[in-house]
């Protein structure tokens, strides 16, 4: 496997360490002036994005290839990129680069403390995909996830005590559950857990005749489903983001909420084979319950960000089921769009938060019953929550096109009552979330907004706001047009997985470490 080369391997680590040691700095100089604050802050959003674009730029690979894992530890962790991290530590870089510029507009309490804290979050959540060591994947969760739960405890909204505390017991279960498949299978076939990778996870089992008990891969499988809000383990995830400061949001529903998913790829789908059996069959109804269920559930919400919040969980469920008939089929495509739509729900859900977060600030309130008639107020608000709105559902344009459009296609041999369920993805979210924007934007203008307008015009949005939707939506519509950009890292590794799939459980094969870099 060829090594890292120095220059790309150096600013990955600046990518993951830089919103780290900013944000212990303000955590630390919690009196260092207002403006030389923010432009540090600004800094340490911005070079991580700056960097994961240079990774996709031809003349990087003038450096070496940015997905090769580079096999020099620092702390016990082996860093580096593979197909499927690297569109996903990108996308994570630009989701904090649009939460940084929000967080940076804001005006809250102990700001420095805040500005840190949503730092050490997004460097946590770097390090989740840009690291190849099993261990060094749980440490930057949680590393993440610990101010996740201070930021929503302390600078949440309405309800954040008891969702900071449902948050804090679901995740540290879930993280639990599947820590312990893994540790037992490891044990499995004498892994060392201290230096163990995913490369070495995998070819332990497929080099040995071991069988793993059911029962540990479906700790691992639903540990992880936890983790990314799989049906029945998913409600702590609407009342958390609903409760969490707008950039928290925006960086855990769109970025770290992925941690599972990623998980359930590289562990369980490509090492544990959950292709035969019941475990199989549980996956996929669980991952249609998340299609059908919870879209329903988004019908009967009376709140944006309660909405928005259900909507996320309920898009979740393309993606398992993406990778389930990748895992259980051999079917390369179904993961090639599980991840791609992966990345563009992560930027369309970012700037629908954002944007619900703007209607809030305007009108005081997220209720529909309360809103009305903002598009004669907030026309540029108005479309980019349309566009939004438009990219969630899958326009044609916008990234979740290609990743809607891939996992239906993936399942064309499959059972026809499958089928409908998942392309009533698309019926079920595009009535809520059209409805929604016809209440807010266009119905009939409430009393609260009449009195708001009498007492202060309603402002459209401001140029912070603008620029932070624009990364966004920018990046949607760029791998909408160009959707090689992302496919031309995840198709060698959807189709390794598949050909993976389709061995038999833990058979001694020539299996080579390039195929799951």
């Amino acid at each position: 496997m060829e090594n890292f080369n120095t220059v790309n391997s150096s600013l990955l680590l600046a990518a993951i360490f830089t919103p780290i040691l900013v944000g212990l700095i303000l955590l630390i100089g919690r009196n260092l002036p207002r403006s030389f604050a923010t432009g540090f802050a600004l800094t340490a959003f911005t070079l991580p994005a700056l960097i994961t674009i240079w990774f996709f730029l031809p003349c990087a690979e003038a450096y070496g290839s940015v997905t090769q894992y580079r096999q020099t530890n620092i702390w016990g962790f082996c860093f580096g990129l593979n197909g499927i991290s690297l569109p996903l530590i990108a996308m994570t870089a630009l989701v904090g680069l649009a939460a940084g510029i929000k967080a940076l507009d804001q005006e809250v309490e102990s700001r420095n403390s805040y500005l840190g804290l949503i730092l050490f979050m997004l460097g946590g959540t770097l390090g989740v995909f840009g690291t190849n060591n099993i261990i060094g994947f749980y440490f930057f969760h949680e590393f993440a996830l610990i101010p996740t739960f201070v930021l929503t405890l302390f600078w949440g909204g309405e309800g954040r005590r008891s969702a900071a505390m449902q948050m804090a017991i679901y995740l540290t279960v879930g993280a639990m559950l599947s820590l312990a498949g893994i540790v037992i299978a490891m044990q499995t076939v004498g892994l060392g857990i201290e230096d163990a990778t995913f490369e070495q996870l995998f070819l332990a089992f497929h080099q040995s005749q071991l069988p793993l008990p059911a029962a540990t891969t479906a700790l691992t499988l639903f540990g992880f489903g936890t983790l990314a809000s799989l049906f029945p383990f998913h409600s702590w995830a609407a009342p958390g983001y609903s409760a969490a400061p707008t950039p928290v949001s925006m960086i855990h529903a769109g970025a770290l909420k992925k941690f599972g998913l990623y998980g359930i790829i590289m562990i369980v789908a490509a090492t544990m084979k959950i292709g035969t059996g019941t475990l199989s069959h549980w996956f996929l109804w669980c991952a249609v319950a998340n299609v059908f269920i919870v879209g329903l559930i988004c019908f009967g919400q009376r709140d944006l960000k309660q909405m928005l919040s259900w909507s996320s969980v309920a898009h979740m469920g393309p993606i398992f089921v993406g990778i389930w008939v990748c895992a259980t089929q051999g079917v390369a495509e179904g993961l090639d769009a599980a991840i791609f739509l992966m990345v563009a729900h992560g930027l369309s859900c970012a700037a629908l938060f954002l944007l619900a977060n703007a209607v809030r600030t305007r009108t005081g309130t997220y209720r529909f019953d309360e809103l009305g008639g903002l598009a004669r107020h907030t026309p540029i608000l108005s479309a980019f929550f349309i566009a939004a709105t438009m990219a969630s559902i899958g326009l044609p344009g916008f990234g979740n096109f290609w990743g809607e459009l891939g996992v239906f296609l993936s399942l064309r041999n499959q059972p026809f009552i499958l089928q409908v369920f998942v392309v009533s993805t698309i019926v079920i979210s595009a009535i809520y979330a059209l409805r929604a924007v016809a209440s807010v934007f266009f119905g009939k203008v409430s009393s609260t907004i009449e009195a708001r307008q009498a007492y202060a015009p309603i402002a459209d949005l401001n140029g912070v706001e603008r620029t932070a939707t624009i990364i966004l939506l920018g990046a949607s519509l760029v791998i909408g047009f160009i959707p090689s950009l992302i496919t031309n890292y995840t198709n060698p590794e959807a189709k390794a997985l598949a050909r993976i799939a389709q061995l038999k459980p833990f058979k001694a094969v020539p299996v080579q470490e390039s195929q799951i870099k």
